[in-house]
C-alpha cells in the first residue's frame, strides 16, 4: 500500500482527481487530521508510479508555485506594493502559457520531475507539505532565477506604460495646429489631410523638427503610429473593418476620446 497524507482537502482532490487511467487502484479517505489518497493493494510502481509524479506537479503547480514565487518577490527581491506583486504573479502565469520568444527560463518543471522521482522511491508514505517543502528547497535557486525574469519583463512593461503615457500626454496637450487627420487601413495605414490628400513622410519629419519632443524622437518614420504622434491632430478618425490590430488598438488607447474608429465604408475619398 502507498499513501500520501494532505493538510488541505482542496489539494487532496486535486491530487485525487489528476489521477486519470490508475484511479479504480486508488482511494480518498477523510480524517479528523487531514486527508489521505491511498494506492490500495499495490505498491507505487509502474503507471501508478508515473502518474503519481504527474498528479503531484499538477497540485504543485496550481496550488504552490504563485506562493512560491509571491515569496521570493517580497523576501528576497523585497516587493511590498500589492498591485506590483499581483502584476508579477500574472506575466509568471503568462509565461508558464506562453513564454515570450528567445527568453530562456530555466526548465523548474523539469528540475520538480526529477526531484519527485528521486523522492517518491521506495516510500510508502507521503506527508505532502513535507513534498512540498523538499520540491521548494530543491529548486529555489533555479525559481530565483525565474522569477528575476519575470521582474525584467514587469520592468519592461512598467517603462513601456510610461512611454505611452508620454505619447497620450503629447497629443492632449502639443498644439501643432493640425485639427483632423484620417486614417485608413487599407492593407497598410495611410494618413490623410482633412483635404483629402495623404500625408507624405517628409511632412512627419518637418513636424517632428518643428514641435520636438523626447518620446517621439527616436521613433522609426515608418511606423504606423508615428505620423499621429508628430501631428498629434486634435481629432483622429480610423477606417477600418478589423478589430484586433495591435496598432489601431494602440492609437485608440493614446488619442483616447480624440479618436473614433469607422468602418472602411465611410472613408470620405477617392482611395488610391
Amino acid at each position: 500500500m502507498f499513501c500520501i497524507h494532505f493538510s488541505n482537502r482542496t489539494e487532496a482532490i486535486l491530487f485525487y482527481n489528476a489521477i486519470v487511467s490508475e484511479q479504480k487502484l486508488w482511494i480518498f479517505k477523510e480524517h479528523k487530521d487531514g486527508f489521505d489518497v491511498k494506492l490500495m493493494n499495490a505498491s507505487l510502481s509502474g503507471a501508478a508510479y508515473v502518474e503519481a509524479i504527474r498528479a503531484f506537479l499538477q497540485v504543485i503547480r496550481k496550488r504552490k508555485m504563485l506562493g512560491w514565487m509571491e515569496g521570493v518577490l517580497k523576501h528576497r527581491y523585497y516587493y511590498e506594493d500589492a498591485q506590483e506583486v499581483q502584476r508579477m504573479l500574472e506575466i509568471g502565469q503568462d509565461f508558464e502559457d506562453k513564454p515570450p520568444a528567445g527568453l530562456q527560463l530555466p526548465p523548474i518543471y523539469h528540475y520538480l520531475r526529477a526531484f519527485i522521482q528521486d523522492y517518491l522511491i521506495a516510500r510508502s508514505y507521503v506527508e505532502f507539505d513535507e513534498l512540498s517543502a523538499a520540491c521548494l528547497q530543491s529548486v529555489h535557486e533555479s525559481l530565483i532565477e525565474y522569477t528575476g525574469k519575470i521582474i525584467d519583463e514587469y520592468k519592461q512593461e512598467e517603462s513601456y506604460q510610461l512611454l505611452v503615457d508620454s505619447w497620450r500626454h503629447r497629443v492632449h496637450h502639443k498644439d501643432t495646429g493640425v485639427q483632423l487627420l484620417h486614417l485608413l487601413d487599407d492593407g497598410r495605414l495611410t494618413y490623410y489631410h482633412d483635404e483629402g490628400n495623404p500625408i507624405s513622410e517628409s511632412e512627419t519629419r518637418l513636424y517632428m523638427k518643428q514641435y520636438p519632443d523626447d518620446c517621439i524622437a527616436h521613433l522609426p518614420i515608418e511606423w504606423p503610429v508615428t505620423p499621429a504622434l508628430a501631428h498629434a491632430p486634435d481629432e483622429l478618425i480610423i477606417y477600418s473593418d478589423e478589430t484586433d490590430h495591435s496598432n489601431l488598438e494602440l492609437l485608440m488607447n493614446i488619442f483616447e476620446e480624440k479618436a473614433s474608429w469607422r468602418p472602411k465604408s465611410q472613408f470620405p475619398f477617392k482611395m488610391g
